[in-house]
């Protein structure tokens, strides 16, 4: 594990029960029923871990929210618990994919890719993507494979045009837990040395008990600790909707999820307003980039600039959905082989109202 950027430990045993609460909430929305907030007391057995599924008190003043909204945010906040690294198990992967792990990094807040490099240049190699709030599609279910009480799914569908395959495990009514894994040979024709399903169906048995009592990222079983991953970023919604409720036509704001876990956005109106090029929409998300403070990156015109003390990059947008992009450095850590660090992202229509926002989301988030 000396090569792997992220360092994993072996605390598996406390995470048990408070795991369990926290895919019974899951469970409900696969029914279509709202879920039911667990006890609230924890047991000596819970060990130090948050309880992971206490539903968040949401509060978004003059921004409405839909009922389904409310339950995909509150889901949110349990995949937002969930270490997606400490998924992974470089011991048995190795005897599975007959080499050593060679990396385990963050390709994003919500996933986490292993790669077996089978040469030494990493022409041909396994990528195995560990994953924290998967789209389910039960359309595309094929085998089923029973392990540790829970169900993992085969996709039939691939991920992807290289070999590959997936399995998930339902946690509610259109997300999963998942596991991925591809190949990549040195040439397109180069095969894989192995059926990257009966691979992938040996590594998701191996991996059952994790998957079935989720990993905590307050177990801190990997490293680097990156604290924004558990950060809500509709936390400063209340604030937004106040601030820049003139965004709109005369309607109310509304709340709406985005592609992650980690993304937040508030809707002013829910047609173009005249005179505006883009949509009156303001968006919060929180992950990884590269770093602000090193130098500018991207289409159009960007600029330098400080963000609550914090270096923070402008990036005026000509054209697209989103007018302005401000891009704020939460913290300095880099990890090396990522290359990236944690950011604040908001997008707004203007560069003066994308600046005033995320002076106010990068304030809630610190």
């Amino acid at each position: 594990m000396n090569s792997s950027v992220f360092q994993r430990r072996s605390r598996r045993g406390r995470r048990a029960v408070v795991g369990a609460l926290a895919l019974a909430l899951l469970a409900t929305g696969c029914s279509g029923e709202p879920a039911a907030a667990p006890p609230s007391d924890k047991s000596p057995a819970q060990g130090g871990g948050a309880p992971a599924a206490s539903a968040p008190t949401m509060d978004f003043g003059s921004a409405q929210a839909t009922p389904d909204v409310v339950k995909s945010l509150a889901e949110a906040a349990i995949y937002r618990t969930w270490d997606p690294c400490a998924l992974h198990d470089p011991t048995s992967a190795a005897k599975i994919f007959n080499d050593v792990v060679a990396l385990i990094e963050p390709s994003d807040f919500s996933s986490c890719l292993m790669t077996i490099k089978l040469d030494r240049n990493g022409s041909r190699s396994w990528r195995i993507y560990t994953r924290v709030d998967s789209r389910f599609d039960e359309d595309a279910a094929g085998e089923v494979v029973e392990a540790a009480g829970r169900k993992f799914v085969q996709d039939k569908k691939s991920s992807s045009s290289s070999p590959g395959c997936e399995y998930n495990m339902q946690t509610s009514k259109t997300k999963a837990l998942s596991l991925q894994v591809s190949w990549s040979g040195s040439l397109s024709s180069d095969p894989p040395p192995k059926d990257p399903c009966a691979l992938a169906k040996e590594y998701i048995t191996a991996l059952a008990p994790f998957f079935a009592n989720p990993p905590l990222r307050s177990e801190k079983a990997t490293e680097p600790q990156l604290p924004l991953a558990s950060k809500d970023p509709c936390a400063p919604v209340k604030e937004l909707a106040e601030k820049f409720k003139s965004l709109g036509a005369g309607e109310q704001p509304r709340v709406s999820t985005g592609l992650s876990a980690n993304d937040c956005n508030l809707n002013f109106s829910s047609k173009p307003v005249p005179g505006q090029r883009t949509r009156p929409e303001i968006s919060i998300g929180y992950k990884w980039s590269i770093d602000p403070a090193e130098g500018i990156a991207g289409g159009g015109t960007a600029r330098k600039t400080q963000i609550e003390g914090k270096p923070a990059l402008v990036n005026e947008r000509p054209t697209g959905s989103i007018g302005c992009i401000v891009t704020v450095q939460y913290d300095p850590l880099e990890v090396p082989e990522v290359d990236r660090v944690q950011v604040v992202q908001v997008g707004a229509p203007d560069c003066q109202t994308a600046e005033e926002a995320a002076k106010i989301a990068t304030k809630a988030a610190l």
